[in-house]
């Protein structure tokens, strides 16, 4: 079965075709390199630590993300002096029961997002080449080429298979933006066990990875091998000239 954190990665991918950062407080930066293994990206060096240098291109316009997981979520809003069965909200409070009924559910809204990336990732690439041939980089690795920061945000997830969760606020207003910070937010009630990140600041809660073409990979490795092993030296480069050399990483 899969984890938590797989659950709730892949979810994100098939809504924003970003990867989600798990957990939701890591700290990734532009330009780590590493290897994403199932929910985690496993930090092994840096581009700076390569002696690769880059520029970045700062995100200017902010765009907000929501969405919850496909099934196993439900959420009910409140106003002053309405009952929700069910729940602990007080009759004269306003606020919203969420309630998971499998384990990998999750509810995300990040607010005020800005998407920091490495600019000129040809030439990125291309130095990222020079040291697959020098055997400096590892087959596996990925480097992170763009962070997405969020101003606030709020990220739900369910640890359990039945869990639930009732926040109160302070305006009905709130309840639109789970991510503002002015919506006063307190938890209630929680049942089961649940990953919370109520109108957070200062996360990175989604990012991109990409790394060289495994099919790259495998050409440029051939030929150290066989120049490495007495083999004829080979004039021909592997690598066109007009071949992109990076690749989308997709969790698997």
């Amino acid at each position: 079965m899969a984890s938590v954190g797989k659950l709730y990665v892949d979810g994100i991918y098939a809504r924003f075709s970003y990867l989600a950062t798990w957990l939701p407080n890591s700290n990734l930066k532009l330009g780590d390199v590493g290897v994403h293994q199932g929910a985690e990206f496993k930090q092994m060096t840096t581009l700076k630590d390569l002696a690769i240098p880059f520029r970045v291109r700062k995100g200017v316009n902010s765009v907000d993300f929501s969405c919850t997981s496909e099934s196993g979520v439900t959420v009910k809003t409140k106003v002053a002096g309405e009952a929700i069965a069910g729940t602990a909200l007080p009759l004269g409070s306003v606020g919203m029961s969420i309630q998971f009924s499998r384990q990998g559910a999750f509810l995300f809204h990040a607010a005020q997002c800005i998407a920091d990336e490495i600019d000129d990732k040809a030439a990125l690439g291309q130095a990222v080449i020079s040291l697959v041939k020098s055997g400096r980089w590892e087959p596996g690795w990925a480097v992170i080429d763009t962070v997405v920061r969020a101003g606030t945000a709020t990220i739900v997830v369910s640890n359990s298979g039945s869990a639930g969760l009732d926040l109160t606020v302070k305006t009905p207003e709130a309840l639109a933006n789970l991510a503002n910070l002015e919506g006063g937010f307190s938890v209630a009630s929680q049942s089961g066990d649940i990953l919370q990140f109520i109108a957070a600041k200062g996360l990175a809660p989604l990012f991109r990875l990409s790394r060289v073409k495994q099919s790259l990979v495998s050409r440029l490795l051939g030929r150290t091998s066989a120049i490495t092993f007495g083999g004829p030296t080979l004039d021909e480069d592997p690598v066109v000239s007009d071949e992109e050399p990076f690749e989308s990483v997709a969790p698997r």
